[in-house]
């Protein structure tokens, strides 16, 4: 499940990087499946990120691929421009949920050099960079900081090394380091049980049936004590439609199922959750 994220300026030779990196690793680990995530695999243009809708679109393509090919056996290479520090938060937290290593490779290459090689491109056939779009890509890069978490380890290769000064320590963060631990965040929660689902919906259906016999009683602005709780309900002056009932049911339904309970705590639960919302609309 090792996950290498490449990030770097427009035509600063991370995909040479990546493939060299790729090679090294089904070298070393012929065992491994080795991927390559990248925007010529999915024909995204360049010019998508003069527009940030269509580049929105282009990093939600890449991140589906990165998380389709997680695997255990899988090293996946991100090979593009990652140049948001919020998308890199979001692929460490992919690699996190996934519980795999993860590293980020910043491929350090200065402008000129960048501009050079894009315009040697040109002669070569091959699509490149309009001037105007690298300036404004390098204007919007947010370099990577290895003291942030979601961009390490940090391995920046100046663009006359040779892939053999950052390989070794690569290898040993993506293959003998210990994954990070996943945030509590990132747990899937497990699905709640029907009979839970069904004492919660049962035990706060009846409360809200009580509560409308007693409006249509008259009983408004008292205190009411239901079996089973050792909460009081304080009723309303105003009389509370049965929809708004059933709409504060709902809600208080739907957050519980995520945020669940002990089952002898539902009715207490719910009476505090009415009195709240009750309280906060007089």
């Amino acid at each position: 499940m090792p996950l290498i994220l490449l990030t770097g300026y427009p035509s600063s030779g991370k995909s040479t990087r990546a493939r060299e990196i790729a090679e090294e690793f089904r070298t070393r680990c012929p065992d491994r499946n080795v991927v390559l995530v990248s925007d010529s695999e999915f024909g995204i243009e360049k010019s998508v990120y003069r527009d940030a809708k269509s580049e929105k679109t282009a990093r939600a393509t890449l991140m589906s691929a990165l998380k389709r090919h997680l695997s255990r056996e899988t090293i996946v290479i991100v090979d593009g421009l990652n140049y948001i520090k919020g998308y890199r938060y979001q692929i460490f937290c992919e690699a996190k949920a996934e519980q795999t290593t993860y590293a980020v490779v910043h491929v350090g290459t200065p402008t000129e050099i960048c501009k050079s090689w894009n315009l040697k491109r040109q002669g070569e056939d091959r699509t490149i960079w309009d001037d105007d779009l690298i300036d404004a890509l390098i204007f919007r890069y947010e370099e990577p900081n290895g003291m942030n978490r979601w961009d390490s380890p940090l391995y920046t290769i100046v663009y006359t090394d040779n892939i053999s000064v950052l390989f070794p320590g690569l290898y040993d963060s993506i293959i003998h380091a210990k994954p990070k631990p996943p945030n509590f965040a990132t747990i899937l929660k497990p699905a709640a049980s029907s009979d839970y689902v069904y004492q919660l919906d049962r035990q706060a259906q009846e409360i809200v049936k009580l509560v409308t016999e007693a409006q249509n009683d008259g009983r408004t602005g008292l205190e009411m004590k239901f079996g089973g709780s050792g909460v009081k309900l304080i009723l309303p002056m105003e009389t509370v439609s049965s929809a708004q009932l059933q709409r504060l049911k709902r809600n208080f339904v739907s957050l519980h199922k995520v945020r669940q309970m002990d089952i002898a705590r539902i009715r207490d639960a719910f009476v505090e959750f009415l009195n709240r919302n009750f309280q906060a609309n007089e």
